[in-house]
C-alpha cells in the first residue's frame, strides 16, 4: 500500500486511558498524523498501569498509543495553552475525553471547521452529563453486565474493557464520516460518544427484544437465548464452542456427528423454536455425549458436517495459533528493545496496515513538535 486512507489528516489527540486513545490510535493505523498531548510529569495514566510492564512501560499503554508521537506539554501554563491553540489550529480532528468543566478550562475554542470528537461517560443531554465515565461503571448501568456470566452466579463484567473499545470504534466511525461530510460541505461537525449509549447501543439485538417484550433480558452463559444448540461444550479433554444455528445444522449434527438421528425426528426438538423451550433436557443429553470423545474429534466431526465450531482457546494460546502469526508484528522500542504486538485486523487492497512507530516515550517529541508548531507547522494537506 503505497498511500494510506488517512495520509495527510492532522490529529490533535486530548484524550487518555482506553476509549480515546484506542480510537486514535485507529485513525493513526489508517495514515492520520496523531500528536498525543500529555502533561509533562505522568503522562497518560496508563503509562503506568501495570503489571504487566515491558522495561518501565505498561503494556496497556503499548496496546493502544502506537504510530503517534508525544508532545509533552501543560495545558494550565500560558505556554501550553497557547501550543495547543495552535495546534486546534492546524488540526483536521480534535479528539478529547475531558469533563464539561474540564474542557472549558483547559482546550482553547475550536473552529466550526473541525472535527471536535468529545469522548464522555454520559450525554451532554442527561443529568448525568457531569459524571467521570468507566468501562466497569457503563458495563453496570447499561446493562451489558446483567446479561454476562453464569445464570445462577453475579452478573460480570467482559474480560477485556469492552465498552471502551466499543466507544473507541463508535467514535473512529464519526470521525471518519466528518472527514467526508467535510470534503464536500467544507464544515466540520461537533461529535459526541459516551460510553453509556455506546454500551446500550451495542446491545442490539438484545436491547430490541426488551424494548418489544416488555420482559427483562435473561443471563444464559455461553448460551445464547434464541438458538439451541449454541455455546460451549465439555469433551473428554477440554472445552470446545459449537453452534447449531439452523434446523438443518441440527439434523447434520445428529446424524453425522454424534450418530443419534433419533434426537433430530423428537418432536421435543423438531425446531429451533422447540429446541429453545426445551434447551436443558437437549442440552444434558449433548453433554452426556460430547463428554465420550476428544475435542479434536468432535471439531474434526463437525467441520466435515460443515457444523460452526472451534476450541475454546487461552489468550496466549490463541495468539500462537498458526491463523494468528499474520496478525503479529515485531516492533522496535528505543527505550524496551523489540517486543510483539497485535496489528490492526482490517486490510486494505490485501494489505495489513503497518506500523509505522512505536508508541512514544512521554513527551519523546516535545522539543520538535514545538518548533514545528511555532513555525506554523504542523499543517494538514487540506489546508
Amino acid at each position: 500500500m503505497t498511500t494510506l486512507p488517512l495520509d495527510g489528516i492532522l490529529v490533535a489527540d486530548f484524550s487518555r486511558v482506553l476509549a480515546g486513545p484506542f480510537c486514535t490510535q485507529l485513525l493513526a493505523d489508517q495514515g492520520a498524523r496523531v500528536i498525543k498531548v500529555e502533561e509533562p510529569q505522568r503522562g497518560d495514566e496508563t503509562r503506568h498501569w501495570g503489571p504487566p510492564f515491558l522495561g518501565e512501560t505498561s503494556t496497556y499503554f503499548l496496546s493502544v498509543n502506537r504510530n503517534k508521537e508525544s508532545l509533552a506539554i501543560d495545558l494550565r501554563t500560558d505556554e501550553g495553552a497557547e501550543l495547543a491553540r495552535l495546534l486546534i489550529a492546524r488540526a483536521d480532528v480534535v479528539v478529547e475525553n475531558f469533563l464539561p468543566a474540564q474542557r472549558a478550562m483547559l482546550l482553547p475554542e475550536i473552529g466550526d471547521d473541525k472535527i471536535h470528537c468529545s469522548i464522555t461517560g454520559y450525554d451532554a443531554d442527561t443529568k448525568e452529563a457531569d459524571t467521570p465515565g468507566y468501562d466497569l461503571l457503563a458495563q453496570a448501568g447499561a446493562g451489558l453486565m446483567s446479561i454476562t456470566g453464569d445464570p445462577t452466579g453475579d452478573p460480570m463484567k467482559t474480560g477485556v474493557a469492552l465498552t471502551d473499545i466499543l466507544t473507541a470504534q463508535y467514535a473512529h466511525g464519526a470521525i471518519c464520516a466528518a472527514l467526508y461530510a467535510r470534503e464536500k460541505s467544507g464544515r466540520g461537525a461537533r461529535i459526541e460518544v459516551s460510553l453509556f449509549a455506546a454500551t446500550l447501543a451495542s446491545l442490539v439485538h438484545v436491547a430490541q427484544g426488551a424494548l418489544s417484550t416488555g420482559n427483562e433480558a435473561q443471563r444464559y452463559g455461553n448460551g445464547h437465548p434464541s438458538i439451541v444448540p449454541y455455546g460451549v461444550f465439555h469433551a473428554r479433554d477440554r472445552i470446545f464452542a459449537m453452534g447449531g444455528a439452523t434446523d438443518r445444522h441440527f439434523i447434520l449434527l445428529c446424524e453425522r456427528v454424534i450418530e443419534r438421528p433419533e434426537l433430530a425426528r423428537d418432536e421435543r426438538f423438531a425446531t429451533n423454536a422447540k429446541r429453545v423451550v426445551n434447551r436443558d433436557t437437549l442440552l444434558a443429553i449433548l453433554d452426556d455425549i460430547f463428554r465420550t470423545r476428544e475435542a479434536s474429534e468432535w471439531i474434526a466431526r463437525c467441520r466435515a458436517a460443515s457444523i460452526p465450531v472451534s476450541l475454546v482457546e487461552g489468550v496466549l494460546e490463541a495468539l500462537r495459533s498458526e491463523i494468528a502469526r499474520p496478525l503479529i508484528a515485531r516492533v522496535e522500542h528505543p527505550a524496551i528493545g523489540s517486543y510483539d504486538t497485535v496489528k490492526n485486523p482490517v486490510r486494505f487492497d490485501h494489505d495489513r496496515l503497518p506500523i509505522r512507530r512505536p508508541p512514544p516515550m512521554l513527551g519523546e517529541q516535545t522539543e520538535a513538535l514545538i518548533r514545528e508548531i511555532r513555525e506554523g507547522a504542523p499543517r494538514s494537506k487540506r489546508q
